[in-house]
């Protein structure tokens, strides 16, 4: 399958999920519905940047992608629905649209929407611990803190870790988040280097033949770019750590952010206040 053809495939399923929302379903219903739609919009920037080198759609729809988890955590919250498992705090790649797409007050209001604990039945331990601890590191920035909390997360995600080192994948990412905390610029372009072929080994594991592509076109999106690598790029950046490297694989340096970042406007409320959701 072309590019071209996923992206169109998957502009039908980002209008097909946008008519979803708007029926007006309670959210209880709309989890995975919304998980999707996040997930291709996400997609959409990605096939947007490959197609037409166009980083301003790039991040406009990463932004787009993580306002659709703000909606949906507000109005689960709004709902009384907050025991739902899509809720939980790593189901989504939010903190990763947030901080390739520049727009770091959106995680902050995705991170205080979010559970701040883990839920057991709806992600593994590892996962809330590597997403919780990049909310907090965007908080400490933002609130101009100290980094405590990222740090008690840390060792929370050391402990876990260390009883899944089969886990390379897991391994990787608790190195990095190590180095990327202690300021350690060397080690930390190691793992990342790392967590790139770690990473891609497993996005590769998904062909373009695949029955689920035709059904899930986002799906191949992560076998070409990577927005939790470019998000790693764009915190390393935050602390001053110079890439090594002009490029690297499914994270290039077109996708890099430089200077100002225009906001997107938010879909989702223009769509609850047309329907009054």
């Amino acid at each position: 399958m072309q590019l071209a053809d996923l992206h169109a495939l998957n502009l039908d399923a980002v209008q097909d999920g946008l008519c979803v929302v708007a029926a007006g379903h309670p959210m209880t219903k709309l989890g995975a519905d919304m998980q999707a739609l996040c997930e291709a919009f996400e997609a959409r920037g990605i096939y947007h940047l490959l197609l037409e080198l166009d980083v301003g759609r790039f991040v406009v729809n990463l932004q787009r992608s993580a306002q659709g988890r703000r909606y949906f955590l507000r109005k689960s919250r709004e709902q009384q629905s907050e025991a739902n498992l899509f809720v939980a705090l790593s189901r989504t790649d939010a903190i990763f649209d947030c901080i390739a797409g520049g727009d770091w007050r959106l995680a902050m209001e995705i991170r205080n929407l979010s559970p701040q604990d883990w839920t057991p039945d709806g992600e593994y331990p590892e996962d809330f611990c590597y997403h919780a601890l990049l909310h907090a590191y965007v908080a400490a920035v933002m609130l101009r803190t100290g980094l405590d909390a990222a740090e008690q997360l840390r060792l929370r995600l050391e402990s876990i870790v260390a009883d899944i080192q089969d886990s390379a994948i897991d391994v990787a990412r608790l190195d990095l988040c190590t180095a990327f905390l202690a300021s350690d610029e060397t080690a930390f372009w190691k793992t990342f280097e790392q967590l790139v072929t770690i990473s891609g080994e497993s996005a590769a594991a998904v062909p373009l033949a695949d029955g689920r592509v035709f059904e899930f076109p986002w799906l191949a999106a992560d076998r070409f770019v990577s927005i939790e690598l470019v998000a790693w790029i764009a915190l390393a950046r935050s602390r001053r750590f110079r890439p090594p490297q002009p490029e690297y694989e499914r994270c290039p340096s077109v996708a890099w952010l430089n200077g100002r970042v225009e906001m997107a406007s938010d879909p989702f409320l223009m769509i609850e206040s047309q329907f009054g959701l």
